[in-house]
């Protein structure tokens, strides 16, 4: 039942109790959103990008609103949500519906609204993800789940996936990393989600997610029991990243009990069947849970567009609101992206030292790999032999 054994990196150093996370997910559901592999789906956009030439990307990262009502120190929009010049920035109504339209008509194939805030505060949400979908694109949320209403549940139906943030699985521990103490809420909103998506029999998959470090670690298994429980998808628990430049006050990366958090790991996955999936999702992490950085260039960074409530657009979702990686405005004109997609700048950052000097952790590790090792020229799979 061991499933992506030789896609783990752990090697070298201290490895003591590290083997133990080789279960990354079932057998059965090895064809899963979490598995890096699928990266290979990308090889069209591969190898345009080792051509020079960027295409529309696959996905783009919308952040509505850079507001949030949790304010949680570990979130990766922390650093700006709390900057005063940046807080508080709304897309205004009419050009984020505008913006979705342009992106569908682009070619783009699919929008993932979340990252920089709370989405759901922003009141246009549920007509932003009707819109996408109609125009032919999926949509995903990532969200706190601590705002829910009708209207919006009836909007994320829609949705391919919707990730909800918990970190916890009791109210005590889950007031621990953020301002307010809406556990019972999150929990409450994502069981009217999970009985709405049965009831109209929808695709949506909804995933419990559980960011680890040292306050949480002992309550991933109950919190996997609990998503069970509610009969959400899936159960996502990962490490945190550390190097991120948006957490915060915690910088200094958690000295895990590995074996506490690897003997829980095995128990989720014994809570495993046919209507309930478990991600304990390590191939990103070194030997030391910290993430890798194993490539020379941003192969994978075109595709997917960075798209900020302040009308800026971004190199990537990890770079967000670092003028370094400015690329250029959405605001008020979606269609100026055109004119910085592929160009001088972009491909500076792609082709460039961009690894050496990013100093937070790459959400697109693995696919910057597999296009280093596959599209550019060595082809060690030897693709054209089945």
């Amino acid at each position: 039942m061991i499933v992506a054994r030789h896609a783990l990196p752990f090697r070298g150093g201290k490895t003591e109790g590290v083997e133990k996370f080789m279960k990354e997910w079932s057998k059965k559901s090895e064809f899963n959103s979490f598995n890096s592999w699928k990266g290979l789906l990308y090889a069209d956009w591969y190898r345009a990008v080792v051509r020079g030439e960027f295409l529309p990307p696959v996905e783009a990262s919308l952040d509505p609103i850079h507001q949030c009502n949790l304010l949680c120190e570990h979130c990766n929009a922390h650093r700006y949500l709390v900057d005063e010049q940046l807080k508080k920035r709304r897309m205004a109504d009419d050009h984020l519906l505008n913006l979705v339209a342009f992106l569908g008509a682009w070619g783009v194939k699919a929008i993932c609204f979340g990252g920089g805030g709370e989405p759901t505060l922003h009141t246009k949400l549920a007509e932003a993800i009707d819109r996408t979908t109609a125009a032919g694109m999926e949509a995903s949320v990532a969200t706190n789940g601590t705002l829910f209403n009708d209207r919006l549940i009836d909007a994320l139906l829609s949705c391919r996936w919707v990730g909800i943030s918990i970190d916890a699985a009791t109210a005590a521990t889950y007031k621990i990393g953020r301002s307010k103490d809406l556990f019972s809420t999150a929990i409450s909103n994502m069981a009217a989600l999970v009985k709405k998506i049965e009831k109209a029999a929808a695709r949506c998959d909804v995933a419990y997610k559980f960011l680890i470090f040292d306050y949480n670690e002992h309550e991933i298994y109950d919190a996997c029991r609990l998503a069970k429980e509610i009969g959400v998808r899936d159960f996502h628990a990962r490490p945190a990243d550390f190097s991120h430049q948006g957490m915060g006050n915690k910088k200094k990366p958690t000295n895990y009990h590995i074996n506490l958090v690897s003997e829980q790991f095995e128990k989720c996955h014994e809570l495993e069947d046919e209507d309930f999936r478990v991600f304990t999702v390590m191939h990103k992490f070194d030997d030391q849970l910290q993430p890798r950085k194993d490539f020379s260039k941003c192969y994978a960074a075109p595709l997917c567009i960075q798209l900020c409530a302040d009308g800026n657009v971004y190199f990537c979702p990890d770079t967000r609101h670092n003028d370094k990686f400015l690329l250029g405005r959405h605001d008020p004109d979606p269609e100026k992206i055109l004119e910085i997609w592929g160009k001088d700048h972009h491909r500076k950052l792609v082709f460039g030292d961009t690894p050496d000097i990013c100093r937070t952790r790459c959400t697109f590790a693995p696919y910057n790999r597999q296009c280093e090792e596959q599209f550019t020229g060595k082809d060690p799979m030897c693709w054209r032999f089945i």
